[in-house]
């Protein structure tokens, strides 16, 4: 009974054995895989070329995604700016009518330089101060509109102006 008990034993702990070797085997023939970002080693860095090439890509089009926020934010800035310069102020129907068609005509020039904007980079070459035409064009139309106001409107204007942002 004695030696059936350690033969059992013994062949449970050289299968236990057994499993372990054959694990650690398996896990050291594995090879690591160079992938993701570089790996900085004593201030050099190490990359494989196309985690490199993937990561110029993805920086370049963040790049363009910031740069296309901020052309979206500076438009839909121009245009809702009337609206918030105008605030508390009330116009007559006479006063109104200008105020719109003021509106529409600058409306209509945001909206072309956002087609030359966009067949630009189309075609490659992104015009550079589109902002500066943008807000270039929302000074004319608070200009404009001004223009179009009472000196009580127009004081209501100024601190409606004051409050936004330019």
């Amino acid at each position: 009974m004695q030696a059936t008990r350690v033969t059992k034993f013994t062949v449970q702990v050289a299968t236990a054995a057994l499993c372990l070797l054959t694990f650690s085997v398996a896990a050291s023939a594995q090879k690591a895989k160079p992938a993701g970002p570089p790996v900085t080693t004593k201030g050099m860095t190490k990359a494989n070329e196309h985690a490199a090439k993937g990561q110029a890509t993805a920086e370049s089009k963040r790049v363009e995604a910031r740069e296309r926020k901020a052309e979206n934010a500076e438009v839909k800035s121009a245009r809702e700016e009337p609206g918030k310069l105008l605030k508390g102020i009330k116009l007559t129907k006479a006063e109104r009518k200008s105020v719109n068609d003021v509106e529409k005509k600058y409306r209509a020039q945001l909206s072309d330089l956002e087609k030359q904007e966009d067949a630009a980079e189309k075609a490659g070459k992104p015009d550079t101060d589109f902002a500066t035409k943008v807000t270039a064009l929302k000074t004319q139309e608070r200009a404009d509109i001004r223009a179009l106001l009472t000196a009580d409107q127009a004081t209501q204007f100024d601190k409606n102006a004051a409050t936004v942002k330019p």
